[in-house]
């Protein structure tokens, strides 16, 4: 469920529908799969009857083109509509991504909240507010629970359910505060990365050990790896994000860590840069690449002695003097 049927249909990139109004270089449909600027996701980008699509915006329900041009159709024409395929994707691809790092962040980080996600061309940032500080070591435990969820292959599935229900369940990321794109009519849109693929099951990925009413019909599902409120487009399963990495952590205020994680082609390019930087200290260091870490901890700590003994001996000399 959402007021966007990109959210609905993620897949759909072209579609015939007829334009309901126009002014200027803003077009308005009788259906559309464009997907309009919300919660942290861009615009789609494409074509409507030719003409390029720059911008995408939901007014009140109802959602405005913006055309690089003004167009020569007119208003009760039927236009051709092609969703840009290639941003499309990236973007279902990175939303989805930064669903299995929160739901890596629950298995890691105390007294967690989400505090929402900003979908970039080079990278995704997922504000975490949470007690627990973000070291390096957790910033690669993060990194290895998301490429472990994404090869699972796990089920990503979306449905909807009652608000008074999802404000009742531990186990679902929903500030209604910031989802009011995944609300309407009293029922929130929830996005569930469920368990590792079984094929004897429904496929549907709730929680394990709960149940939720879908339109009517109760479900019962296993481990989940997430569960949020969210409007946004995703992939069908874990496997179709493809490569990962987790980028860096900052602290833009007190008890928000911000995680940087790419997808992609900028994901390959960072284990490149990290390969090339790992072999390169093993052939400075000339150990094997496993204990290279460890390697690079002893010669810290001796640098440290040795600062330490400098230092001691400086002032000695100066005393003596």
């Amino acid at each position: 469920m959402s007021g966007q049927l990109a959210a609905a249909e993620p897949y759909a990139t072209r579609f015939e529908t007829e334009v309901t109004s126009i002014d200027g270089n803003r077009v308005w449909l009788e259906r559309s799969y464009f997907y309009g600027e919300s919660a942290g996701q861009p615009a789609d980008r494409g074509t409507i009857d030719g003409i390029g699509v720059v911008d995408v915006q939901l007014v009140d329900g109802n959602l405005v083109h913006v055309l690089a041009q003004e167009p020569s159709f007119r208003v009760g024409a039927r236009v051709l509509c092609s969703i840009d395929w290639s941003f499309r994707m990236y973007c279902m691809r990175a939303h989805t991504a930064s669903h299995v790092l929160y739901g890596a962040a629950r298995q890691l980080l105390a007294d967690l909240e989400y505090g929402g996600v900003d979908i970039g061309e080079e990278s995704v940032l997922v504000d975490l507010e949470t007690s627990t500080t973000v070291d390096d070591e957790t910033l690669i435990e993060l990194d290895e629970l998301v490429n472990r969820a994404v090869w699972e292959s796990r089920p990503v599935s979306w449905d909807d359910a009652p608000v008074s229900e999802a404000r009742e369940r531990d186990d679902v990321v929903f500030d209604e505060g910031a989802e009011d794109g995944a609300v309407e009519k009293g029922r929130v849109r929830l996005v569930t990365i469920g368990g590792e693929e079984d094929n004897g099951g429904n496929g549907n990925g709730l929680a394990s050990g709960t149940t939720v009413t879908v339109a009517g019909d109760t479900t019962e599902s296993r481990d989940a790896w997430d569960v949020t409120a969210c409007g946004g487009t995703h992939v069908r399963n874990t496997r179709e994000i493809g490569p990962v990495t987790v980028l860096d952590r900052f602290t833009p205020e007190s008890g928000t860590t911000r995680i940087e994680l790419a997808v992609g082609p900028r994901a390959i390019e960072r284990r490149e840069a990290e390969k090339r930087a790992a072999l390169a200290s093993r052939r400075l260091l000339g150990t094997p690449l496993e204990a290279a870490s460890d390697e690079l901890a002893r010669l810290d700590a001796e640098s440290d002695v040795a600062e330490r003994l400098r230092s001691l001996v400086g002032r000695l000399e100066t005393d003596a003097s």
